[in-house]
This record gives structure tokens, sequence and C-alpha cells, in this order.
């Protein structure tokens, strides 16, 4: 068993109380979301639809653009969509571009 120096140990402590905090801040903020997707739901909107569009936009546009054609794929081999019928890229919503600067960092 490892034994902690006082500077150790209070430098340990520190860590903690730190993640603790951000842990707190972090609670806060998913109040702070779910209020706001229920202030959506209240005037109409789908909250299952934004959380998957809100996934998406997370998404580097290559990998959604992967994603939806694998969906429409496994859509048509189900029959759920007619197997002519699968999108083409350039029916993906314009992409904003920000993963592009993350992949120049």
């Amino acid at each position: 068993m490892q034994v902690f120096n006082n500077s150790s140990a209070n430098q340990l402590k520190l860590f903690i109380e730190k993640v603790e905090r951000l842990e707190e801040e972090k609670s806060e903020l998913m109040e702070n979301i779910r209020e706001v997707f229920s202030e959506a739901k209240a005037v109409g909107f789908d909250v299952k639809v934004m959380k998957q569009i809100v996934k998406l936009r997370k998404m580097k546009h290559a990998d959604a653009a992967e994603q939806e054609e694998l969906l429409d794929i496994y859509k048509a081999a189900l029959g759920m969509i007619p197997s002519g019928r699968i999108m083409e890229d350039d029916t993906l919503p314009p992409h904003t571009g920000e993963d592009d600067v993350e992949e120049a960092a």
C-alpha cells in the first residue's frame, strides 16, 4: 500500500475537490439542457428528433453521411423504403464546417 506525504495528500485532495465541483457544474448544466428541451416540447417540437439532430451535428460530416446511408440501406433491406430510393449525400443538410477546424488542429 502506497503512503502519501502531506504534499501529495493535499494535491490529491485538491484534485478530488475539483472533480466534485465539476460534477456539480455538470449536473447543473444537464438540468439546464432538460429545461431547454422541455421549453421546445411545450411549443411543439419533438425532443427525440432534436436530440438526434444534436448528435448528428456533433459528428463529422463524413461519419454522419455514412450513418445516414447505412440506415437507408438497412431500411431498404427490411422493406421500410423502396430499394430504389436510397438517399444521396447531397440530401444531407449543409455542413457547418466545424469538424474541418478540428481536423486542421
